[in-house]
């Protein structure tokens, strides 16, 4: 046995728990992570909650809806489809989908790679009326067929969940089956991914992790009826079965090296077939990440691959305030040598009330033309809040002479507030953005 490489094997495990630890901690990560290199597990560990209200702990066996890394198996299917020569992916889908408008000069690739120009159905304003209907296929493809195109066909990249709805249809249409079946006897039962699977809310199922939003307060997350995400962002998993997927999927064992190159080319943008391919720099050095990201009601999932290095990151939380793409970045970082630098806990303090005087109020986004930044009072507490997107606790911690600091409760980001000038501003670092606001002469 190698005793110096299992030393430092668990010293780089300690520290990635450490810093997941911290995270955690400040109510930065609610989830489940895992990291491996070259093969190795490093860490495979939950944080946080399954479920605030029955107090069960997240770990590595709980299940999550995953949202959009569905994606990546919609894709696979598709391409061992292709294999099979029971389609092509430059087929126009009218072949498959006859009744489809514009079918016939939009294809299959380009449903696969988000450059069709069809609109994304979850972005369109009926979707949260809708959101809790149920629905089949052909309902879902309904909502966008009479909708025009937004570009030229093959034009350019706009990420779009239509596209793969029309991709499920297809699947469903050549193997006869539905998508939950045809996924589960060609990827899943083969892999032994016993504990992935397309979620529904009525089955029970164990281990499953409820999902939450913050609204001033941890909350459960609005309902999503889970005929709605299809082949989009259906699917549930867990940590470790991700990873025998992403084993399977990098070392050609489920598709072959010819298949797998078509879904890790970018065509448009930085977009294969279900999966981003892009560059990261890390220690001085440019490096090639394969994954993809999901966010769906409650839950906001990450995996990636860096390639040529042969660590994987997987990061699935149950909670929409855990950054789970710089969560991962910041642990592939560690594990390529990398020093990451611990999020700094603040300690609120007590203000007097009259240095609030000017706080509250609308502030408009410099830049933007959609809805403005609202600070509020509740009692002896005060929130920012952005349409019904979000809702967080502001915590002060710093007071100088015309200047406020705030960090957000549970949130990772900070907000500065300024009244030195004629109008009063504030600076919102939050998402891993920054964005100055000034407030409005109305409010």
């Amino acid at each position: 046995m190698n005793t110096e490489h299992v030393t430092s094997t668990d010293q780089l495990q300690q520290k990635l728990d450490n810093h997941c630890n911290c995270l955690a901690k400040l109510g930065y990560l609610n989830g489940c992570v895992l990291v491996a290199s070259e093969g190795r597990i490093i860490l495979n560990k939950g944080y946080g909650m399954a479920s605030f209200e029955l107090d069960v702990p997240n770990d590595p066996q709980t299940k999550f809806r995953i949202g959009s890394i569905t994606k990546q198996f919609t894709a696979a299917a598709i391409v061992m489809m292709h294999e099979l020569k029971l389609l092509n992916v430059e087929d126009p889908i009218s072949e498959y989908l006859p009744s489809y408008p514009n079918g016939d000069k939009i294809t299959i690739h380009h449903l696969l790679t988000h450059t069709s120009g069809i609109p994304n159905y979850t972005g369109l304003e009926d979707f949260v009326p809708k959101m809790r209907l149920v629905s089949s296929t052909d309902d879902l493809i309904a909502r966008f067929a009479d909708k025009p195109l937004l570009f030229e066909t093959g034009e350019k990249f706009d990420y779009s969940n239509s596209g793969y709805v029309l991709l499920t249809a297809i699947i469903e249409k050549i193997s006869g089956r539905t998508y939950e079946d045809y996924i589960y006897h060609a990827i899943l039962k083969p892999l032994g991914m016993i504990n992935t699977g397309y979620d529904h809310a009525k089955k029970i199922l164990k281990n499953r992790a409820s999902g939450y939003e913050v609204w001033g307060e941890v909350v459960n997350a609005e309902f999503l009826e889970m005929t709605i995400p299809s082949g989009a962002g259906g699917m549930y998993s867990t940590v470790e079965d991700l990873y025998i997927w992403g084993l399977a999927l990098h070392s050609h064992r489920q598709i072959s090296e010819k298949a797998y190159a078509s879904m890790t080319t970018p065509f448009k943008d930085t977009y294969g077939y279900g999966l981003f391919i892009y560059e990261e720099e890390i220690m001085g050095s440019l490096r090639k990440v394969i994954g993809h990201g999901g966010g769906i009601n409650g839950f906001l999932t990450e995996m990636r691959h860096y390639k040529k290095e042969d660590v994987t990151v997987i990061v699935l939380s149950n909670l929409i305030t855990t950054q789970v793409g710089p969560i991962s970045q910041q642990l592939a970082r560690l594990v390529l040598g990398e020093e990451v630098q611990l999020p700094i806990s603040h300690t609120p303090i007590k203000l007097e009330i009259n240095q609030y005087n000017n706080l509250v109020g609308s502030y408009d986004v410099e830049g933007e033309t959609g809805s403005p930044l609202i600070i509020s009072q509740e009692q002896e507490k005060f929130y920012l809040t952005q349409n019904t997107w979000f809702k967080f606790e502001l915590c002060p911690y710093s007071a100088l002479e015309g200047e406020l600091l705030f960090f957000l409760n549970g949130m990772d980001g900070k907000i500065t507030y300024t009244d030195t000038g004629s109008v009063p501003e504030i600076t919102v670092q939050l998402f891993g953005g920054v964005k100055k606001a000034v407030k409005s002469v109305k409010s």
